[in-house]
Formats: C-alpha cells, structure tokens, sequence
C-alpha cells in the first residue's frame, strides 16, 4: 500500500503486505526493500531539509540588499546548492545501486522459493500465483 508524500522527502511511504505464511527468504527480500526505503526517506528528507533552509537564507540575503527575488536570481542559487552538494549526491547514488545490486540475491531467492512452494501444493507452477505474477510460459 503506498501513502501520502512525505512534505519534506516528497517520497511516497510503502506499507509491504506480510502474508502470513511468509517464508524466511520472502521476508528476507521484504525487508531488504524496507531498508533501501528508509535509506531514500532519510536521504531525501536531510537534503530537502537542507535546501529549504539554504534558499530562505539567500532569499533573505536578496531582501536584505533590497533585491527582487526572481527566477533569474534563484537560478544563481539553484545552480550553487547543485554544485555544492555535487559529492553527496553522487554518493547517495553509489550507495544506492549498491543496495539496489545487493537486493538481487534475495529476490532471486524469495522468487525461486515462492516457485517451488506453488508447485509443492498444486504440483505445478500456477501462473498468478505466488511471488511473481506472471510466468515465462508462453
């Protein structure tokens, strides 16, 4: 189920079903997801957090020497807190294709058990059933 952006992260918080025969490899999967989640909700919401006090202040900074603020001006801003939060972004995206990369061996797992566990109790693979919704059958 997915909510309401978050005001300051502008992120949309997920709330993943946990069936209730959930099995180790499912959760595992799951959970992982929930940590890759709060990573982009944390990050989000501490640069957000930090451009919105940046841009008061130089709007401030505009007021106070008895400039207009325009588009023009906030451009000048705009392309400073880019360039100096240049190396912070680029680390979040390291970190973030690292867990994204991470994520794929409990997937794999999570989709292979969910497999075996249909097959298990019907003796085939259902197509609609299970981890993945559909099947590579044609």
């Amino acid at each position: 189920m997915i909510g309401t952006p978050n005001p300051i992260s502008n992120l949309r918080p997920v709330k993943y079903y946990i069936p209730p025969n959930e099995t180790l490899e499912e959760r595992e999967w799951r959970e992982s997801c929930q940590r890759i989640d709060a990573f982009n909700e944390e990050f989000w919401h501490n640069n957000n957090t930090l451009f919105i006090k940046a841009k008061a202040e130089y709007q401030e900074q505009l007021q106070a020497k008895g400039e207009e603020i325009t588009a023009e001006a906030m451009s000048v801003f705009y392309k400073d807190f880019l360039n100096k939060a240049y190396n912070r972004q680029m680390e979040y995206n390291r970190t973030w294709w690292k867990m994204n990369i991470a994520q794929l061996y409990p997937g794999i797992k999570a989709a292979i058990r969910s497999i075996k566990k249909a097959k298990a109790s019907t003796g085939q693979y259902n197509k609609g059933n299970g981890f993945w919704d559909k099947s590579f059958e044609p």
